[in-house]
């Protein structure tokens, strides 16, 4: 049984596999060096480890997810714009292209963010330009900046004001996943189907890999490496992290 109606199974596992891929590659490229390119607070590793039972490894782990995560955030919504993309009608334009989505009859042009407050004032401006371009340009056409992390289900005229100057347009809208995803497909219901098959879809495409471990390998290599270095001077690994951290300061490099 397909997991959706309105998107293939091909398609959807393909996606889901791009998105893994890009989670690997995150892991593969982070190093020790990276783990401390921001400043790790170590005090409040000490505190996170005490407080909520978690040991260093998954920590650490945690720590390199989140240093990573704008990367991974951005790869959320490029997997949002290839899987509506893969609805019939519907055409993923990739980067550079005008816009992110327009359907096959140019009446629905759409830019897409993953939540609902991932842009300045300076992005916002610029968005809603281009939106109110492609509405001017094509008369026909409804243009939408979608939102899958809406504040909540909306479809509704979008207009702002934004570097002291105003906008907005008849034809220029702001909705939520759920509204865009009954839009094109005419099911009301659709983004919540999507939402309930992704565990499913996303276990079978895992189970389907010969290797998934790549980037468990990785995140623990850096683990290994600040556990050796730690053992080599006689610390525990929050001392290491400690004297890494604040090798500037005072006392920290006995």
């Amino acid at each position: 049984m397909a997991y959706l109606s309105f998107i293939s199974d091909e398609d959807l596992l393909q996606c889901i596999a791009e998105l893994h891929n890009t989670y690997e590659q995150c892991q593969r490229a982070f190093t020790t060096a990276d783990f401390y390119k921001n400043k790790v607070d170590p005090i409040k590793f000490q505190f996170d480890m005490a407080f909520n039972g978690i040991n260093d490894n998954d920590y650490i782990k945690a720590e390199i997810t989140r240093q990573v995560d704008k990367t991974i955030s951005n790869a959320i919504g490029d997997f949002h714009q290839r899987l509506l993309g893969c609805i019939d009608g519907l055409n993923d334009l990739g980067v550079g292209n005008g816009c992110d989505l327009v359907n096959d009859q140019k009446t629905i042009f759409a830019e897409l963010k993953n939540k609902h407050n991932t842009m300045n004032s300076s992005s916002s401006e610029a968005t809603i330009q281009k939106l109110i371009h492609f509405a001017e340009e094509y008369p026909n056409a409804t243009c939408y900046w979608i939102q899958i992390i809406a504040k909540r289900s909306i479809d509704e005229l979008w207009e702002g004001s934004f570097n002291g100057k105003h906008y907005a347009h008849p034809r220029v809208r702001k909705i939520s996943a759920d509204r865009f995803y009954a839009l094109v497909t005419g099911i009301p219901d659709a983004f919540y189907q999507l939402c309930a098959v992704l565990p499913q879809a996303t276990k079978d495409y895992l189970d389907s890999l010969n290797n998934n471990s790549q980037g468990k390998t990785e995140s623990a290599s850096v683990y290994s490496e600040l556990n050796t270095k730690a053992q080599q001077n006689g610390k525990t690994l929050i001392e290491q992290i400690m004297a890494d951290n604040f090798e500037t300061y005072t006392g920290f490099n006995q």
